[in-house]
């Protein structure tokens, strides 16, 4: 028993918690009057079916983490990080090759912050808002895909240098690895998404005087530790 304990991934423990907040919301619409909707009656049915897929494609942590997954993975793919890794541990000795490809990708990393904060300096600056404000911004609103392009640029440089990318084709199976990697992750994205939209329109969290501030704390923490396992 402890050891099927030990193995419940999240995805299915996010599967149990939504299957009971179905039926303690039945319970709930019983006993609690008009504060508790019922997932298990037909209205209740009927949303669920609705919503399944627009609550997870519209859920912010989706796109943050796809997006950033490419540009890191075109540096893992190219063995970027791997270098400097053996570098700061000084597990074996680097290449000439290797030497020369950190040192431009890193120069390019530069280089691209440079021109990022160079840009907030300029008088018709676009990456602030019409009031010049840091928030909302284009800046702001894009910052995921900036990142993610910096990382994904110095990658590409890297692996150019050490012939780690040939063609067009070996940077995109790059921006793929790291996606094909965390499956899991999305798969258990999936079911916290369910979950937690389920308690949203139950009312149980409410009705048992639950702040919403905590709820929308553990959302976000359960969006993103999975990510970590």
């Amino acid at each position: 028993m402890k050891s099927k304990l030990h193995n419940l991934n999240g995805a299915v423990f996010f599967f149990l918690l939504t299957l009971l907040v179905a039926f303690f919301s039945w319970i709930g619409s019983v006993y609690g009057g008009n504060e508790v909707q019922s997932l298990l009656s037909a209205e209740g049915i009927r949303w669920s079916l609705g919503h399944i897929v627009e609550n997870y494609v519209q859920t912010p942590a989706l796109g943050i983490v796809l997006i950033l997954l490419m540009g890191i993975g075109v540096g893992v793919r190219a063995g970027f990080y791997d270098a400097l890794k053996r570098l700061c541990r000084k597990e074996r000795l680097l290449s000439r090759k290797e030497r020369r490809a950190l040192m431009l990708a890193s120069v390019t990393l530069l280089l691209y912050v440079i021109v990022i904060v160079g840009a907030f300096l300029l008088p018709w600056n676009f990456l602030l808002g019409v009031t010049g404000d840091l928030f909302p911004s284009p800046f702001a609103k894009g910052a995921v895909y900036i990142i993610s392009l910096g990382i994904g640029v110095s990658g590409m440089v890297y692996g150019s240098v050490v012939d780690a990318f040939r063609t067009l084709s070996d940077v995109v199976n790059g921006m793929s690895i790291l996606i094909a990697r965390k499956a899991y992750y999305f798969v258990t994205l999936f079911f916290v998404v369910q979950f937690f939209s389920s308690l949203a329109y139950s009312g149980l969290a409410e009705w048992a005087h639950i702040p919403d501030e905590v709820v929308k704390i553990l959302f976000y923490l359960s969006c993103y530790l999975p990510l970590l396992v």
